[in-house]
């Protein structure tokens, strides 16, 4: 006869064995090279390698802003598998508080993350300084985490916007196209003609100084 471990349900062994379960959320836009997918996912997997848990899903949201949920289709499938009771997992994986989202109300991150509490299922930041466990230390950390995540992009919103400023008083306009494009044949125009009147002073001037130089010379 063979000896065989039983887990009978609803016991601590039972619960620790699905606590072992968990599903991992990536997300990158396009804000840093340490965040991309292949870095986040070696990070939790190492996370997940110290603690003994193992990894059963996967959502992922490549080239999207973490500014707002919409859009985000790998965030709304992990939601909606919680709420519908399809998780099969107990906790959920993300690198940081960041790449959970940088959504401007802070209270939005902490309603998404409350669905998946409501539901028995907690949420790792692997990256983050402190462990989600809800004590007081943790739930100070983490709303601060969240602020910067959110200010971080109000940041680089406005050095993108004095960027381009700066383009356009280059003569370099930038449309929201993801890419350069030539201004307009108007504005093209008036700046072939600055240039022109300036290339014109600066020859006149030139042909001056050499003038000028030219009398001194026969004079002495």
């Amino acid at each position: 006869m063979v000896n065989a471990l039983v887990i009978r349900r609803n016991t601590q062994l039972a619960k620790d064995q699905k606590a072992l379960r968990a599903a991992q959320y990536v997300r990158m836009s396009t804000d840093h090279q340490k965040y991309s997918p292949k870095n986040q996912r070696a990070a939790i997997a190492a996370y997940a390698a110290q603690r003994g848990i193992t990894i059963v899903r996967s959502y992922a949201d490549e080239g999207r802003s973490g500014l707002t949920i919409f859009g985000r289709t790998g965030l709304n499938d992990l939601i909606q598998d919680v709420q519908q009771g399809r998780a099969d997992f107990n906790c959920i994986l993300v690198y940081d508080v960041s790449r959970w989202g940088r959504f401007q109300d802070v209270d939005e991150s902490a309603y998404y993350e409350f669905i998946c509490r409501r539901a028995g299922i907690a949420i790792h930041y692997c990256e983050e300084e402190f462990e989600n466990d809800g004590s007081l230390t943790s739930v100070l950390l983490k709303s601060v985490s969240r602020v910067e995540a959110a200010n971080f992009s109000r940041k680089l919103s406005k050095r993108v916007f004095h960027r381009a400023e700066s383009r356009c008083t280059l003569g370099i306009l930038a449309r929201w196209t993801g890419r350069l494009r030539l201004p307009p044949a108007s504005y093209r125009r008036h700046r072939q003609a600055a240039r022109a009147a300036q290339t014109w002073r600066t020859e006149a001037f030139q042909k001056r100084s050499r003038y000028s130089r030219s009398r001194t010379e026969i004079r002495n």
